[in-house]
């Protein structure tokens, strides 16, 4: 090996890439990026597990033949889960698709609860998993609801302290607070008109 690295200069620059531990976390985290998943799980009340799972598939937005812009979501019962694994190659680092989902799995999570018969006061327990982006934007999502899900596993840090601090300063200027999940996110294609 030290004679070709002493041969061809190129091939020292590569392997010191390849031994150096923070290039290969960085590439690790930018692999997990682009195959990004996220699981959230009931922790209180039980709910029984559904084996095998039940492929909950985009649906069919209403007056067009276009599907939701959602991936699909595997529900077990107790735990709802999701992945970027099927746009791996063609999704890149966008977590767009990712974020409707996990607006979607809190609406799901607050249909069974109210099918359930679990009213707005009870405390649902939950816990994420997955990727640190997705547990961000499912905790934005479940800070807003009006159900008393609290988030047992997630500590917002200081990450959630600004987040508030944004929302709150938006507020106090009139903008109000952010829905409730599901958002309406879909885009309309307008083209923008233009006046003299």
């Amino acid at each position: 090996m030290a004679d070709v690295v002493s041969e061809i200069p190129e091939a020292r620059l590569e392997v010191d890439i390849d031994s150096d531990p923070v290039a290969i976390v960085e590439r690790v985290y930018q692999l997990w990026w682009h195959w990004a998943n996220f699981e959230l799980y009931v922790v209180s009340p039980s709910i029984p597990p559904v084996a095998p799972p039940i492929i909950i598939e985009p649906e069919i937005v209403s007056g067009t033949n276009e599907r939701e812009f959602v991936y699909n979501i595997h529900d077990h019962g107790f735990k709802l889960t999701t992945s970027k694994s099927e746009d791996m190659y063609t999704g890149g680092m966008s977590m767009c698709k990712l974020f409707n989902t996990i607006e979607k799995m809190i609406y799901l999570l607050i249909e069974r609860l109210k099918s359930g018969g679990i009213d707005e006061e009870t405390e649902v327990q939950v816990a994420f998993g997955g990727h640190i982006i997705a547990q961000r934007k499912a905790f934005e999502s479940v800070i807003n609801l009006a159900h008393n899900v609290v988030v047992t596993n997630f500590d917002p840090g200081e990450w959630g302290e600004n987040y508030l601090r944004i929302v709150k300063r938006l507020a106090d200027k009139g903008y109000g607070y952010p829905p409730p999940a599901p958002r309406e996110t879909r885009l309309v294609a307008v083209a923008p008109s233009f006046s003299r």
